[in-house]
């Protein structure tokens, strides 16, 4: 799948849940969602070195789509393009760090 389908299909499917529940992933409630998605991402990585449980990849990939789908959303409710925003940092980082 191409990032511009990406933050296409994020966009439909976010807004239909939101139409469903009568909610709205302005840009508040998108930063607030995505720290609940992003501690849950912690708690699966963190779970070993805390002797709790193992990783669970299948939870764990859940929980990183839900991340790309809520930045999907956030880049749309901002008009940003994530390939151009993405191709940008690349080459910052490039000469920042005097890489080719």
């Amino acid at each position: 799948m191409e990032i511009k389908e990406l933050q296409k299909k994020a966009e439909e499917i976010i807004s239909k849940i939101d139409s469903k529940l009568g909610f709205t992933h302005d840009n508040k409630n998108l930063i607030l969602h995505l720290t609940e998605e992003l501690g849950e991402i912690s708690r699966q990585i963190l779970n070993p070195e805390l002797k709790r449980q193992e990783i669970d990849i299948e939870n764990l990939k859940e929980e990183i789509a839900d991340v790309m789908l809520l930045l999907s959303k956030l880049a749309n409710n901002n008009q940003i393009d994530i390939e151009e925003a993405i191709e940008n940092k690349i080459e910052k980082l490039k000469l920042r760090h005097d890489l080719k």
